[in-house]
């Protein structure tokens, strides 16, 4: 038994795969979600097998996983456990999470370009928010309207709303911004104001990095919307004494250098067209947008000065572009079906993978339930063996106690003290009881039988009461006689006649092998019998009947 618990473990071992160590990884990850989100995704890449664990903790997962994704500003479109994890969270008391889930329930409805449920989600979680007094995430939400009114919908009116909303809850740097590019791409007046305070919002906090975006943007917005393109100038100069990076320096001075062309300054105009096509260079990126205002720039510069203008250069840059954009798409559709071959493998893979554990369980079912029936057929059998070993045994000794010469009172004829033990073994067919099992040593229990010395005609089957009761009275001074007369209508037939086993001084064992009950039923028809009589659990039977 010990070697099909082993051999059960190993199986167990090689054919599942427990969650365990995912689980941990997990916990610790969930531990740090607000702390460190660097940790949390190495974390999560670790976890192995995340559709192995259980429900609450897979949304756990998927819910993680969502947020990292947010934060890295990667797709969301396969971020499917977002919709379960928000009622899960939304139903919970922890405020954190539920108000990170209405994000970014947003986020993966937008993903999925499903833009009116987006919105509906941002309202939710807006008045959700202020529910909880926390203006900070209703203002969060709003401005994300905005981000969808502007960049979806086109809906520039809708969006300033939004971000004005955004603004009366949250006081920000990037809420003027956003709303002054919005007022912007309606010609808005105040679309400056809110712009520039953005950037002195910025540089007050310390934040740079912001600061030269929205000063980039504020000075353009004053050549495309203002057309002041001496203030744009003063701006970009002093964009330029900020930093030296040149993905920002290469936009500005493109946008410097339309300023100059823009009031006739075509010497200043070619200078930071240079510049510009020199840190664009130097950031070793190519952008179609970029590349076309470098070569629309020159193409106006040249033609203002000459009066001439080659498109040639510039179609030919367009038409490389759209061939290596032909090529891409190509070898993104290779790689879509490569991708989509590689997730059928991965889906055979697990699948026979499955399959095979499946098979393993089957097999380790299978072995435990052989193993478990042949243990209980042998024990079975042994028990079975053991209690015929000792009927013989009972037997045997009934036997020899019937064959011995013992000394016979005066009282009683010879042979009458045997002459009981002699006709129970008679009645009880001993023949036919071991007949069925011809051993060796049943068949020497038969020939003892057959030389038993006993008076008339052997009697077949089970005992024969009505003969026996006679017997019993004239043995016992009328035992039976008077077991009747008091207790015949209290006691059964079968109780009855185990009273009078019990008078002629047979053991249980003995009785259980005469009358072929088990002991427990003889021990069980005894407590029956002390009820009926009153009598103590333990009580003496044969003494209280005799007294």
């Amino acid at each position: 038994m010990r070697l099909l618990l082993l051999i059960a473990c190993c199986l167990l071992m090689a054919a599942c795969h427990r969650p365990t160590d995912d689980l941990t990884l997990l916990r610790h990850a969930d531990a740090l979600w607000q702390t460190d989100a660097d940790s949390t995704a190495a974390l999560l890449a670790q976890v192995r097998r995340p559709e192995l664990l259980p429900r609450e903790e897979l949304l756990h997962y998927g819910w993680l996983r969502a947020c990292q994704h947010y934060a890295d500003h990667t797709s969301m479109t396969e971020d499917s456990l977002v919709l379960p994890a928000f009622d899960y969270f939304t139903q919970r008391d922890d405020t954190a999470r539920l108000l990170t889930s209405y994000l970014l329930k947003a986020a993966y409805l937008h993903a999925r370009n499903r833009h009116d449920e987006e919105l509906a989600v941002l309202d939710s979680g807006s008045v959700r928010a202020l529910a909880l007094g926390d203006s900070i995430w209703a203002g969060d939400y709003q401005a994300e309207k905005g981000e969808c009114y502007v960049y979806t919908y086109k809906d520039y009116r809708r969006g300033a709303d939004s971000y004005r909303a955004a603004l009366r809850l949250r006081d920000t740097a990037d809420n003027h911004f956003s709303l002054g590019i919005c007022l912007g791409l309606l010609k808005a007046d105040s679309a400056l104001w809110h712009t520039d305070l953005s950037v002195q919002m910025a540089m007050q906090r310390g934040d740079t990095a912001r600061a030269l975006h929205y000063l980039r943007n504020y000075a353009q917005m004053m050549v495309y919307v203002a057309s002041d393109y001496r203030a744009a100038i003063r701006q970009f100069h002093r964009l330029m004494t900020l930093t030296d990076r040149a993905d920002v320096l290469d936009i500005s001075c493109c946008t410097l250098s339309e300023c100059f062309l823009k009031l006739g300054l075509l010497d200043s105009a070619q200078y930071y067209l240079d510049k510009g096509r020199e840190y664009y260079r130097r950031e070793g990126r190519k952008f179609v947008t970029a590349e076309n205002q470098l070569g629309y720039l020159q193409g106006l510069i040249t033609y203002t000065r000459t009066g001439a203008f080659d498109y040639l250069d510039l179609m030919r840059y367009n038409d490389s572009v759209g061939n290596a954009l032909y090529a891409l798409r190509g070898t993104i559709r290779q790689k879509d079906h490569t991708h989509d071959d590689l997730s059928a493998a991965n889906l055979r893979l697990l699948v026979d993978r499955q399959r095979m554990q499946l098979w393993l369980l089957g097999a380790l079912l299978l072995l435990l339930l052989t193993g478990g029936a042949a243990f209980y057929y042998l024990r079975r059998r042994r028990a079975r063996l053991v209690e015929a070993e000792e009927r013989i045994e009972t037997l045997n000794r009934l036997l020899a106690e019937a064959s011995a010469a013992a000394p016979v009172p005066a009282s009683v004829p010879a042979d009458d003290d045997h002459l009981l033990r002699r006709t129970l073994l008679q009645q009880l067919g001993l023949i036919r009881l071991v007949a069925g099992q011809p051993t060796a040593q049943n068949q020497d229990l038969l020939r003892r039988f057959s030389t038993l010395p006993h008076p008339g005609e052997g009697a077949e089957g089970l005992l024969v009461w009505d003969d026996l009761y006679p017997l019993i009275d004239r043995l016992y001074d009328g035992f039976h006689a008077r077991l009747v007369a008091r207790f015949g209508t209290l006691l059964s037939d079968k109780e009855q006649q185990l009273c009078c086993l019990l008078r002629a001084d047979f053991t249980t064992k003995e009785i259980s092998v005469l009358t072929a009950q088990s002991v427990p039923t003889i021990y069980q028809r005894k407590t029956t019998i002390r009820k009926k009589l009153g009598m103590d659990e333990k009580g003496d039977i044969i003494g209280f009947l005799n007294a």
